[in-house]
């Protein structure tokens, strides 16, 4: 059965992208890189833009604007983490807005909210201004049009090589965010954190705008199928090229209540909640707690940096294990990765040596979350991605929000992260337990094949 199309794919694919399909073409024509690692490419590109301004860039205005606006370190984490987690808190209607319209559509919606957003924040009176503009219109349009859409873009076009399709996209999007990210922070020094929110705004709406009308939402769209096997081919695909794929299994397609009804949904959320609010509880605070530990502010934003450049490649070697061995034991592995790292950020131990331990073994962590969303995809189809990430995220909500609200109000009262880093490294390894006992849904419970009719 065909996917379903976009309202926008019905217009807006040029008749002439659309290749003819026949036997013979597959003959005669020589063999291209499959168009959508185009997709990667340009959903790589865009999205590095916004991780250099939110997703990555966040921790470079925590001290700026604490001492802007003379707030609390609880204050000020309540904040970001508030925008860090509001991806969570709509969720689901922002899962259905990408599933129902495509993602180009929101890709240039989110961008707009964006960029306005950004031009907006230096006219902030106050903390609550600048709050109720972050959460508003930057962190709706980061989570609207990037983070949901830009990952239902990938898990539409791969299937059998998604968690490397994934893995490459995050790579690209992490690539300029260490570069940029530490510019950005010399950006702040310099100007302040006002000048610099307006130049990031013109240069988001500038860039991202027009490169969002060459997105085509899906491979069929353009007459072609997942992966870049043959038109109609794509209940049959062969495990060929490469040598087999030891994860690779039949595609299957879920209802967002037939995923909810197996227990590897659930196991599923409760490992990635656990990564998550671990990850969130010390990714805001990173520079603080370096800057805490005795390194300067512009270090700390260096090493920050020499996170995001470490993590890149990384996400290659994830995605391409994650495609060859179990995933779950793959997430798991990662997860064990950061469970050290933050071991080491707690220990008394503060050489540099150190240091360079923790960013390799955290990027390693880190460079995991597209094999997880990947899994996800894998276990549950195309169909109702959006919307299952999206109650993912909603479930993942209050931990995500409160975890860094609870760092930052531990410092204010005991000017120390050693025990809340100590917690999370708990939590840290208890997702990386969870992980390993997870299990690809059973085929009781598994729902019917891509093109047959569930009953």
């Amino acid at each position: 059965m065909p996917r379903k199309p976009y309202p926008s794919d019905l217009t807006s694919t040029p008749e002439y992208e659309k290749p003819r399909v026949n036997s013979a073409s597959f003959i005669r024509r020589p063999r291209r890189i499959f168009y959508g690692w185009r997709m990667v490419a340009l959903g790589g590109f865009v999205s590095s833009l916004t991780k250099t301004a939110v997703n990555k860039g966040f921790p470079v205005f925590v001290l700026p604007v604490e001492e802007t606006f003379g707030i609390s370190r609880a204050t000020v984490s309540l904040l970001f983490s508030l925008a860090r987690s509001e991806g969570g808190a709509t969720g689901p209607v922002d899962g259905w807005l990408v599933d129902r319209f495509g993602p180009r559509a929101m890709l240039f919606v989110g961008a707009v909210l964006l960029g306005v957003g950004f031009l907006l924040l230096r006219h902030s009176p106050n903390a609550w201004a600048f709050g109720a503009v972050y959460l508003g219109l930057v962190t709706t349009g980061s989570n609207l049009g990037f983070s949901y859409s830009m990952a239902n873009l990938i898990n539409n076009w791969f299937y059998r090589h998604k968690a490397l399709a994934m893995s490459t996209y995050h790579a690209i999007d992490s690539l300029l965010p260490a570069v940029l990210v530490p510019v950005m922070a010399l950006g702040i020094a310099i100007w302040g954190w006002q000048s610099t929110s307006t130049i990031v705004g013109i240069i988001l709406l500038a860039v991202i705008l027009p490169a969002s009308f060459f997105i085509r939402n899906t491979p069929e769209g353009i007459g072609l199928s997942a992966d870049g096997a043959p038109p109609r081919a794509a209940e049959g695909l062969e495990r060929s090229g490469g040598g087999p794929l030891k994860t690779w299994q039949e595609p299957v397609e879920y209802s967002v209540a037939h995923a909810m009804r197996t227990p590897t949904f659930w196991v599923l959320v409760t490992a990635t909640s656990l990564r998550l609010v671990a990850k969130s509880a010390v990714m805001l605070h990173v520079i603080p707690i370096l800057v805490s530990e005795g390194t300067d502010q512009k270090t700390a934003a260096s090493v920050f940096g020499l996170l995001l450049f470490v993590s890149s490649p990384l996400y290659l070697m994830v995605g391409w294990l994650s495609d060859r061995f179990p995933r779950h034991l793959v997430l798991a592995a990662a997860s064990a990765s950061g469970t050290l790292s933050f071991a080491l950020l707690a220990s008394p131990l503060d050489s540099l040596g150190v240091i360079l331990a923790f960013v390799f073994l955290f990027a390693i962590a880190d460079a995991s979350a597209p094999s997880n969303w990947a899994t996800l995809g894998d276990y549950f189809g195309t169909r109702t991605f959006g919307q299952l990430r999206g109650w993912v995220q909603l479930i993942n909500f209050p931990g995500v929000l409160l975890a860094p609200v609870f760092v930052g109000w531990w410092y204010d009262h005991h000017q120390s992260y050693t025990v809340p880093l100590w917690i999370f490294t708990g939590v840290f390894g208890l997702g990386a337990l969870t992980f390993a006992i997870m299990q690809r849904p059973k085929p009781v419970e598994r729902a019917a094949p891509v093109g047959q009719a569930q009953t």
